[in-house]
């Protein structure tokens, strides 16, 4: 193992050459790992992430966002909990409302491009909009804090290889490593956020637990306690030289003023700097193996090899392996269905929903009527959920119990997604269960969920094996020609909504 030394322009030297001196393809590979964690916002030295720009893009200033959001305002100080609750102002609501449409403007212009369907539903939009916030919350603060040891990982091994496959940002993401993973670098930020606040505190910790992430993109099973700590002990003393080192390199940080440049330039120069000043401190710290698994971190970088040498004789081998998909066994008992299989599921599941709609009518109504959307003996939402049933949980099928929920909550989902798409694009209610037991908006409801949940188990158990055995024994090629009428049908039905507008007749739902 070399002895540690601390030569601030041999780092750099060797960070430049990871970047640049490995050749084309690995540095395109390097720029394409930096691009992706640019583009998700996860990396901090990102220069935009998608949803920053594709909220920036819509222009904030526009006339309907604040008609948006009189009407949520509006319903806000007219609702039950801000008018009983004393210590709830409308003030405050609307505060709050106008604080989280600030940050998802996306959604409020998405919502108020049909402002019929904001004043019929400003409780949904509402509900949305402080759905959206708790999931970024969530995916800023925990996914996306854990997200960049990943890109760490990759930026080391860079260090060691010419060809570093861009699957390795997975490798510290191991099943019983991601909690550990997720808690480690929430407090790691919790951490430095707080200390930030005096200013002088949050500069010196920031250099302290700087190689925390580095540390876990090693070994992600350290826990927080031993990984601030051996930052601490690999950042003893030159606090001050890292903070120099960063200065040094001022001239390529304004490179980031230049998009294209700076994510093909600055971005990868900045994950290999760090990774270079993390092996430098590394050496500092030989004892502590139970936490620095990784040997091949110990040896010399391919990039320091002399001219002549066989980089694949030494090709490093990791502790970290990269991750496996190994399925539990009652996960490998799934059937395979072809193609042809699955659209027969698709239209009997929709034939036996159209069926059920059109009786529960008569039943109720003594009326025969088309119940459906389209203008064919066929409801395709039903059709969907059959199919996405049995092609995501027949893999499911040895838990009954798990089954039945996993089958409501596809169902329940793909109804909810139906009815507001309906509701949204063409002002169209085809139904409302707001009289029912357990309803979401009337979207859907408990009862509805149950029956989705058990049609799910019959369509896994006995429709599509069944269907499946007696289409095997059939010939070939008269059930595929079969397929492709039905098919022909179905695609004619849909030119014929879009012509002619959905279903409307009597009984049916139709337009507000």
């Amino acid at each position: 193992m070399k002895e540690f030394e601390w030569n601030r322009k041999e780092i750099k030297k060797a960070a430049w050459g990871d970047v640049f001196r490995r050749g084309a393809r690995a540095w395109l590979t390097l720029v394409a790992v930096c691009v992706i964690f640019t583009v998700l916002g996860v990396d901090e030295n990102a220069q935009l992430s998608l949803i920053e720009a594709a909220d920036t893009a819509v222009d904030d200033g526009n006339i309907i966002r604040p008609n948006n959001i009189e009407i949520l305002e509006e319903y806000i100080s007219n609702t039950k909990i801000v008018k009983d609750i004393p210590f709830i102002t409308s003030k405050q609501a609307i505060a709050f409302i106008d604080k989280i449409s600030k940050s998802n403007t996306w959604i409020i212009h998405l919502l108020g491009a049909n402002l019929a369907y904001l004043k019929r539903n400003s409780g949904e939009a509402v509900a949305i909009l402080i759905l959206s916030a708790v999931i970024s919350f969530i995916l800023r603060f925990f996914i996306q804090n854990a997200a960049i040891i990943g890109k760490n990982r990759y930026a080391l091994e860079c260090r060691y290889s010419d060809s570093v496959s861009v699957g390795r940002i997975f490798s510290p993401f191991h099943r019983k490593n991601i909690i550990n993973l997720v808690f480690t670098m929430f407090i790691y930020k919790a951490v430095v956020t707080l200390w930030s606040i005096t200013v002088i505190g949050g500069f010196y910790k920031s250099y302290q637990y700087r190689f925390v992430p580095y540390i876990l993109a090693e070994n992600p099973k350290v826990k927080w306690r031993d990984a601030k700590r051996l930052s601490a002990d690999m950042t003893r003393g030159f606090k001050w030289k890292l903070f120099v080192a960063d200065l040094s390199c001022l001239h390529i940080q304004l490179l980031k003023l230049i998009p294209l440049c700076g994510i093909c330039t600055a971005v990868p120069f900045d994950a290999e700097f760090l990774a270079e000043q993390y092996i430098a401190l590394r050496r500092r710290v030989p004892d502590r193996k139970e936490i620095l698994i990784e040997r091949a971190f110990d040896e010399e970088a391919f990039v320091e090899l002399k001219n002549g040498e066989n980089r694949e004789a030494v090709a490093p081998v990791y502790m970290l392996e990269s991750v496996a998909i190994d399925l539990p066994e009652e996960l490998k008992e799934k059937r395979k269905y072809t193609v042809v299989e699955f659209l027969y599921m698709f239209f009997i599941f929709s034939f036996i929903g159209w069926c059920y709609e059109v009786g529960l009518h008569i039943i109720r109504d003594h009326e025969l009527v088309n119940r459906g959307t389209m203008y064919g003996p066929w409801l395709p939402i039903y059709g969907s959920g059959g199919v996405a049933i049995i092609f995501l949980l027949d893999r499911f099928k040895a838990n009954k119990a798990r089954f039945f929920a996993l089958a409501m909550l596809i169902c329940g989902s793909l109804e909810f997604a139906a009815s507001w798409a309906l509701d949204f694009f063409f002002n169209s209610n085809y139904w409302d269960y707001k009289d029912k037991l357990m309803n979401v908006n009337g979207r859907v409801c408990l009862v509805a969920l149950l029956m989705f949940g058990i049609g799910g188990m019959a369509g896994v158990y006995v429709i599509a094996p069944k269907l499946s055995e007696y289409l095997g024994n059939m010939d070939g090629k008269r059930v595929k020609a079969f397929c492709v009428l039905l098919c022909t049908f179905f695609a004619a039905d849909m030119i014929c909504c879009a012509v002619f507008g959905f279903n409307a007749g009597a009984g049916v739902g139709g337009s507000y």
